[in-house]
Protein backbone atom coordinates (compact mmCIF):
# COMPACT_ATOMS: atom_id res chain seq x y z
CA UNK A 1 0.00 0.00 0.00
CA UNK A 2 1.13 3.35 -1.20
CA UNK A 3 1.61 6.12 1.71
CA UNK A 4 -0.30 9.00 0.85
CA UNK A 5 0.89 12.28 2.23
CA UNK A 6 -2.38 15.07 1.66
CA UNK A 7 -1.07 18.60 0.93
CA UNK A 8 -3.56 21.17 1.43
CA UNK A 9 -3.82 24.70 1.23
CA UNK A 10 -6.25 28.20 0.04
CA UNK A 11 -5.91 29.78 -3.31
CA UNK A 12 -2.64 30.93 -3.85
CA UNK A 13 -0.91 29.25 -0.78
CA UNK A 14 1.51 27.80 -2.64
CA UNK A 15 -0.14 24.01 -3.11
CA UNK A 16 1.60 24.03 -6.97
CA UNK A 17 4.94 25.23 -6.52
CA UNK A 18 5.36 22.73 -3.33
CA UNK A 19 4.04 19.52 -5.60
CA UNK A 20 6.16 20.25 -8.42
CA UNK A 21 9.12 20.34 -6.03
CA UNK A 22 8.54 16.95 -4.14
CA UNK A 23 7.43 16.08 -7.72
CA UNK A 24 11.18 16.59 -9.01
CA UNK A 25 12.87 14.89 -6.00
CA UNK A 26 10.94 11.69 -7.04
CA UNK A 27 7.33 12.38 -5.18
CA UNK A 28 4.21 10.89 -7.45
CA UNK A 29 1.95 13.99 -7.19
CA UNK A 30 -1.93 13.57 -7.31
CA UNK A 31 -3.55 16.80 -8.13
CA UNK A 32 -7.27 17.16 -7.86
CA UNK A 33 -7.57 20.35 -9.71
CA UNK A 34 -5.48 18.54 -12.38
CA UNK A 35 -8.10 15.96 -12.79
CA UNK A 36 -10.90 17.86 -12.53
CA UNK A 37 -9.57 20.45 -15.80
CA UNK A 38 -8.96 16.66 -17.31
CA UNK A 39 -12.29 16.12 -16.66
CA UNK A 40 -14.13 19.23 -18.12
CA UNK A 41 -11.63 19.39 -21.00
CA UNK A 42 -12.61 18.72 -25.23
CA UNK A 43 -13.39 14.69 -24.52
CA UNK A 44 -13.14 14.87 -21.40
CA UNK A 45 -15.50 12.04 -19.25
CA UNK A 46 -17.52 14.96 -17.15
CA UNK A 47 -18.21 16.85 -20.48
CA UNK A 48 -21.80 14.47 -21.78
CA UNK A 49 -23.08 14.80 -18.12
CA UNK A 50 -22.10 18.45 -18.14
CA UNK A 51 -24.74 19.19 -20.93
CA UNK A 52 -26.86 16.56 -19.93
CA UNK A 53 -27.47 18.86 -16.74
CA UNK A 54 -26.89 22.16 -17.13
CA UNK A 55 -26.87 22.36 -21.22
CA UNK A 56 -24.92 23.06 -23.99
CA UNK A 57 -24.23 26.90 -23.24
CA UNK A 58 -22.02 25.50 -20.40
CA UNK A 59 -19.63 24.29 -23.33
CA UNK A 60 -17.50 26.67 -24.54
CA UNK A 61 -16.79 26.94 -28.74
CA UNK A 62 -13.32 24.82 -27.71
CA UNK A 63 -15.71 21.84 -26.38
CA UNK A 64 -14.39 21.98 -22.64
CA UNK A 65 -16.86 23.18 -20.28
CA UNK A 66 -16.99 26.96 -19.66
CA UNK A 67 -15.82 27.44 -16.44
CA UNK A 68 -16.70 30.98 -16.24
CA UNK A 69 -20.02 30.62 -17.25
CA UNK A 70 -20.60 27.16 -14.94
CA UNK A 71 -18.47 29.28 -11.75
CA UNK A 72 -20.74 32.39 -12.34
CA UNK A 73 -24.19 29.86 -12.54
CA UNK A 74 -22.89 27.67 -9.40
CA UNK A 75 -22.17 30.73 -7.37
CA UNK A 76 -25.71 31.87 -8.29
CA UNK A 77 -27.23 28.48 -7.42
CA UNK A 78 -27.04 26.70 -4.46
CA UNK A 79 -28.49 23.83 -5.95
CA UNK A 80 -27.21 23.88 -9.42
CA UNK A 81 -23.51 24.19 -7.05
CA UNK A 82 -24.43 20.96 -5.26
CA UNK A 83 -25.23 19.28 -8.91
CA UNK A 84 -21.86 19.85 -10.59
CA UNK A 85 -20.25 18.72 -6.90
CA UNK A 86 -22.16 15.08 -7.28
CA UNK A 87 -21.68 14.76 -10.78
CA UNK A 88 -17.38 15.17 -10.56
CA UNK A 89 -16.64 14.91 -7.13
CA UNK A 90 -17.00 10.56 -7.25
CA UNK A 91 -15.14 11.18 -10.55
CA UNK A 92 -12.20 12.95 -9.12
CA UNK A 93 -12.40 10.56 -6.66
CA UNK A 94 -11.69 7.57 -9.12
CA UNK A 95 -9.40 8.84 -10.79
CA UNK A 96 -7.71 10.01 -7.76
CA UNK A 97 -7.55 6.58 -6.32
CA UNK A 98 -6.57 4.99 -9.50
CA UNK A 99 -3.57 6.94 -10.40
CA UNK A 100 -2.80 6.92 -6.37
CA UNK A 101 -3.02 3.04 -6.74
CA UNK A 102 -0.38 3.13 -9.70
CA UNK A 103 1.97 5.15 -8.02
CA UNK A 104 5.23 3.87 -8.31
CA UNK A 105 7.39 5.99 -5.92
CA UNK A 106 7.98 5.59 -2.31
CA UNK A 107 4.85 8.51 -1.39
CA UNK A 108 2.41 10.29 -2.99
CA UNK A 109 1.88 13.68 -2.52
CA UNK A 110 -2.29 14.03 -2.71
CA UNK A 111 -2.95 17.89 -3.45
CA UNK A 112 -6.54 18.76 -2.55
CA UNK A 113 -7.67 22.20 -1.90
CA UNK A 114 -10.13 20.90 0.54
CA UNK A 115 -8.45 17.78 1.74
CA UNK A 116 -9.74 18.17 5.58
CA UNK A 117 -12.92 18.66 4.76
CA UNK A 118 -12.85 15.17 2.63
CA UNK A 119 -10.74 13.15 5.39
CA UNK A 120 -8.59 11.56 2.77
CA UNK A 121 -4.81 10.65 2.95
CA UNK A 122 -2.53 9.28 5.64
CA UNK A 123 -0.83 12.77 7.06
CA UNK A 124 -2.18 15.90 5.78
CA UNK A 125 0.62 18.76 5.00
CA UNK A 126 -0.81 22.28 5.08
CA UNK A 127 1.13 24.87 2.58
CA UNK A 128 1.39 28.60 4.02
CA UNK A 129 3.07 30.53 1.18
CA UNK A 130 5.16 32.55 3.74
CA UNK A 131 6.55 29.41 6.07
CA UNK A 132 6.29 25.74 5.92
CA UNK A 133 4.19 24.13 8.81
CA UNK A 134 7.02 22.49 11.28
CA UNK A 135 4.54 19.88 12.61
CA UNK A 136 3.87 18.55 9.30
CA UNK A 137 7.92 18.75 8.11
CA UNK A 138 8.33 16.70 11.96
CA UNK A 139 5.78 13.72 10.59
CA UNK A 140 7.37 13.67 7.41
CA UNK A 141 10.97 13.35 9.00
CA UNK A 142 8.77 10.44 11.31
CA UNK A 143 7.67 8.74 8.50
CA UNK A 144 11.12 8.80 6.44
CA UNK A 145 13.28 7.81 9.27
CA UNK A 146 15.77 10.56 9.54
CA UNK A 147 18.03 10.40 12.15
CA UNK A 148 17.19 12.40 15.76
CA UNK A 149 20.58 14.38 15.29
CA UNK A 150 19.60 15.94 11.77
CA UNK A 151 16.10 16.47 13.30
CA UNK A 152 17.73 18.32 16.35
CA UNK A 153 19.56 20.40 14.03
CA UNK A 154 16.22 21.41 12.05
CA UNK A 155 14.01 22.10 14.73
CA UNK A 156 16.08 23.43 17.64
CA UNK A 157 15.04 27.40 18.21
CA UNK A 158 13.14 29.05 16.18
CA UNK A 159 13.68 28.09 12.52
CA UNK A 160 11.44 29.57 9.92
CA UNK A 161 11.48 27.78 6.29
CA UNK A 162 10.65 29.93 3.56
CA UNK A 163 10.06 28.92 -0.09
CA UNK A 164 12.09 26.19 -1.89
CA UNK A 165 13.66 25.74 0.90
CA UNK A 166 11.41 23.47 2.63
CA UNK A 167 11.09 20.46 -0.13
CA UNK A 168 15.34 21.26 -1.00
CA UNK A 169 15.96 20.21 2.14
CA UNK A 170 13.67 17.20 2.46
CA UNK A 171 15.07 16.23 -0.77
CA UNK A 172 17.61 14.03 1.17
CA UNK A 173 15.30 11.84 2.53
CA UNK A 174 12.92 11.38 0.06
Amino acid sequence: MTFVVGLTGGIGSGKSAAADEFARLGAAVVDTDAIARELTEPGGAALAHIKALFGEAFVAPSGAMDRKRMREHVFADAAAKRALEELLHPMIRAEAERRIAQAAAPYVLYVVPLLVESGTGDMIFPVDAARATVAALRSIYAHLGAPDALEHDVFEGDHQWHGSDVPAFLGRWL
